[in-house]
């Protein structure tokens, strides 16, 4: 998402320090059917928290993986935070249910508690899968690092190879020239030898022919 980056925007931090004030600071000081209302004022806000969690939790989805593991950070705090705000205020709503009131308001309701026991299942599921999902993307940076690496290793390794192939290639004509001229040095040599003879043969009849 192009709006992605790695701050969360106010919203689900401001709605969650006015649940905490409406919690210590008005609900013990409230009573009867104020206290009611304030619970269920407390409850809507919580409700809409969990709207811009969704929206986060999408945002997230979207994001690009190089951020994603610290805004699923963010997310997963977000949403302990607000589950614990919940679960206070499903508390004080059963307090009121259980204080013998003939308000069909105050009669528990077993198909909110059913719900809300299911959505801190799923909540903890979700925290599970982030975790798993931050360890996957963590697992694959160093695989890339790895592979990387190893990509690197092979490069040198194949230049020394082919340093190696022109060694023993210039080792071997360099052998080549060795041995070309020792039988070049050999072939002087017996050619010296045979000029020498030859002089001395030369000589020696000089010699004889003049005092003969």
């Amino acid at each position: 998402s192009s709006g992605i980056n790695a701050e969360w925007p106010l919203r689900p931090g401001d709605l969650k320090l006015e649940i905490e004030r409406l919690l210590k600071e008005r609900l013990p000081f409230t009573q009867g059917e104020s206290k009611k209302l304030l619970v269920n004022d407390i409850n809507r806000k919580i409700t809409s928290a969990q709207s811009s969690l969704d929206d986060m939790q999408r945002e997230v989805e979207r994001a690009y993986v190089g951020v994603r593991p610290q805004l699923s950070y963010k997310l997963r705090t977000y949403q302990t935070e607000f589950g614990a705000l919940r679960r206070q205020v499903e508390q004080e709503l059963k307090r009121l249910q259980s204080g013998g009131s003939s308000n069909p308001f105050d009669r528990p309701d077993p198909t909110r508690s059913n719900v809300l026991r299911n959505q801190d299942a799923v909540e903890r599921t979700t925290a599970a899968i982030h975790r798993t999902e931050i360890l996957a993307v963590e697992t694959e940076n160093i695989g890339n690092e790895i592979t990387t690496e190893l990509g690197s290793q092979r490069d040198k390794l194949v230049r020394t190879r082919d340093l190696l192939d022109q060694t023993d290639s210039t080792l071997d004509k360099t052998r080549r020239t060795i041995l070309t001229m020792g039988r070049k040095a050999v072939t002087n040599k017996v050619l010296l030898i045979v000029i020498i003879v030859l002089e001395v043969l030369i000589l020696g009849g000089c010699f004889y022919w003049k005092f003969s």
